[in-house]
């Protein structure tokens, strides 16, 4: 039995679709399972509530779509992690920088360090905590 070409297109066509859609939503599940963790609420809503943050910003300052994928900004290692997160408000976009650590596996993340760096000043940060 043999399959026509124009069968095995849509069979590649839709297994692609497939991994498409499955990547994307892992992608989308992980980056919420980040967003919803105690140390990013905590951090969102430092920067929120600094006045420097949102007078750089303006308000509402929400927060965009992690990139997970870029592991050289965005990874755990151990019992230490880094995280950046895309920030847009009424008068410019920036990202917050986050510094993470923990005693083990077991206990909570505490934020070490976090800066603000906006779209127009590459080069400067705002330092939220130190």
């Amino acid at each position: 039995m043999t399959i026509s070409n124009m069968t095995l297109v849509k069979i590649a066509a839709i297994g692609g679709m497939a991994t498409v859609t499955m990547g994307l939503a892992l992608r989308f599940q992980t980056n919420n399972k980040i967003k919803e963790s105690p140390f990013c609420k905590e951090a969102l809503k430092e920067v929120r509530s600094h006045k420097a943050a949102v007078h750089l910003l303006g308000e509402p300052i929400k927060d965009r779509m992690i990139r997970v994928d870029e592991r050289a900004k965005n990874y755990v290692i151990d019992n230490s992690g880094k995280y950046e997160i895309p920030l847009s408000g009424s008068k410019r976009k920036g990202v917050l920088h986050l510094w993470l650590n923990r005693n083990d596996d077991k206990s909570d993340w505490d934020i070490q360090r976090m800066e603000l760096g906006v779209d127009n000043q590459p080069d400067k940060r705002l330092i939220l905590k130190s």
